[in-house]
């Protein structure tokens, strides 16, 4: 009998895990290396916070292989979070790349093995410009390891998965070690929401605390604007004509009296079957919810005042409509509900 095709046929014939079940294999596998990782974190790992802290240049990340995409990973979170950094490939970099790099940068080089030749090769050159070096690799003595000043090991565990051999559990160590560097440093430069929002202005987190309604106003030729002496048509032409469903009613001297809505219009033409003989101050305080009590005066807000906070006092007010003033009594622009709900922050 062959005994090498009866190996073949007893490894073809040998029942395969269920998927859900693999999974979960792999994830206890994986969550048993963050737990080991964690173990291991000691005095070097603040070393390394201070060290990149207190470099004056950006910091550089490298890697090669997949331990590479983990460090293009890793400089980005780095530079989202206030530690400049950028990502340098190992071949790039000794062909070139290196003129970027200044004495006072900090080189953090990821490898499992810490062996391979061209990232051992850019260490030694990025050394040699002047850069300090931390290592993130198995604990092993290795040429990386004896290149850097400092060193974040890795525990020594067997990928996850059925051959054991793609990475997967060292890489998702590593993009651990480097998420919980950048979350120390973050910590240690006093980054806060707003530093995180100006990083990232076209997020959800950017709008909230960037916005301003003056970035969402409208003003100018945009705004509707009529003298209270104007005619009813006046008004309803400016409303009609400018599309936004409102217009602002000002004194002779531009003070602002109130906002007419569409609305308003709509409640006033139950009032006045033909109200073409108001004026449109008239027809303005003829439109309020109980026109028997006197006029208050229509308030206002800053055109820095946050998009968010506009979008609560309008929800409070159940109103639509927001007008925006320097010194409460000219409008400068108007801001609407829908403005804010358009933009993301409804």
């Amino acid at each position: 009998m062959d005994t090498s095709a009866a190996a073949v046929d007893e490894v073809s014939e040998s029942p395969l895990k269920k998927p859900v079940e693999l999974a979960r294999e792999i994830l206890r596998q994986q969550a048993e290396g963050i737990s080991a990782l964690s173990e291991m974190v000691g005095e070097s790992f603040s070393k390394a916070v201070e060290l990149v802290r207190s470099a004056k240049d950006p910091m550089v990340v490298t890697g090669i292989g997949k331990s590479g995409l983990i460090a293009r990973k890793a400089a980005a979170t780095l530079a989202s979070t206030g530690t400049p950094a950028i990502f340098m490939h190992p071949v790039e970099g000794v062909h070139g790349d290196l003129g970027a790099v200044c004495p006072g940068s900090v080189l953090l080089a990821l490898s499992k093995s810490g062996q391979t030749e061209e990232l051992v090769k850019f260490v030694s050159h990025f050394r040699h410009t002047g850069g300090r070096v931390i290592a993130i690799c198995e604990p092993s003595s290795s040429p990386l390891a004896d290149l850097a000043e400092l060193s974040l090991p890795i525990p020594v565990l067997p990928e996850a998965g059925p051959l054991g051999l793609a990475p997967t559990t060292s890489t998702l160590m590593m993009l651990a070690l480097c998420d919980a560097l950048a979350m120390a440093l973050l910590e240690a430069r006093g980054f806060r929401e707003e530093d995180f929002a100006r990083y990232h202005p076209d997020g959800s987190l950017g709008r909230r605390l960037l916005l301003r309604a003056s970035d969402l106003m409208h003003s100018g030729d945009e705004m509707p604007l009529v003298k209270d002496a104007a005619s009813f048509n006046d008004l309803l032409l400016e409303m009609t004509g400018k599309h936004l469903g409102m217009a602002c009613i000002v004194d002779e001297q531009g003070a602002l009296k109130g906002v007419f809505t569409d609305g308003d219009l709509r409640r006033l033409l139950t009032r006045y079957s033909a109200p073409g003989s108001l004026k449109a101050g008239d027809a303005w305080q003829q439109s309020r919810r109980d026109p028997d009590e006197p006029s208050v005066r229509c308030s206002t807000v800053k055109p820095a005042t946050l998009a968010v906070e506009c979008l609560k006092l309008m929800r409070d007010s159940e109103i639509t409509v927001l007008v925006l003033s320097e010194d409460d009594q000219r409008p400068k622009g108007v801001i609407r509900l829908q403005d804010i709900v358009r933009a993301g922050l409804g």
